[in-house]
């Protein structure tokens, strides 16, 4: 057999690792940040957010899911990490908690999470049990109401 077609059937990277070796998984891309300086401004004051050590944040929750949940099959890739540290103030524990709590959820309700389209909303929409109110509030924002209904037996 050539030398030629030995290459062919191996690649460098392959043929270097022993048979119990495992490649490193690869890099999850970059995060490149879409935020205004506005909402920099706010990130920074509301949830303790600094730009200089974001992507340092991210790698140590990262880490945190690699060492504690090995086996949690998640996208570990910069932004969508990003958006569990902003949601518990970059508090890391916190936030690999509620990365945790939500995988829980998507395994427990594949019926919501699975294929989830506008038309399966439309009963919980009519029924009025979430609404968003006409005008917005003074920052702009839309405001959602929940309004619990209670069953006709009760």
């Amino acid at each position: 057999m050539s030398e030629e077609s030995d290459s062919l059937r191996t690649s460098p990277s392959v043929a270097s690792l022993s048979e119990n070796e495992l490649p490193p998984p690869p890099e999850p891309p970059g995060y490149v940040c879409s935020l205004t300086e506005d909402l920099v401004t706010k990130a920074r004051e509301e949830l303790q957010e600094k730009p200089e050590w974001r992507l340092r944040d991210v790698q140590a929750l990262r880490d945190m899911v690699r060492k504690e949940y090995p086996n949690l099959s998640t996208s570990l890739d910069d932004a969508f990490l990003l958006r569990f540290l902003r949601a518990r103030k970059f508090d890391y524990d916190r936030a690999l908690q509620l990365l945790v709590n939500y995988h829980s959820c998507r395994r427990s309700w594949p019926e919501v999470f699975n294929n989830l389209k506008p038309s399966a909303l439309k009963d919980v929409l009519a029924s009025g049990f979430l609404t968003v109110l006409p005008h917005t509030d003074p920052r702009g924002c839309h405001v959602v109401c929940i309004r619990p209904v209670l069953p006709p037996w009760v």
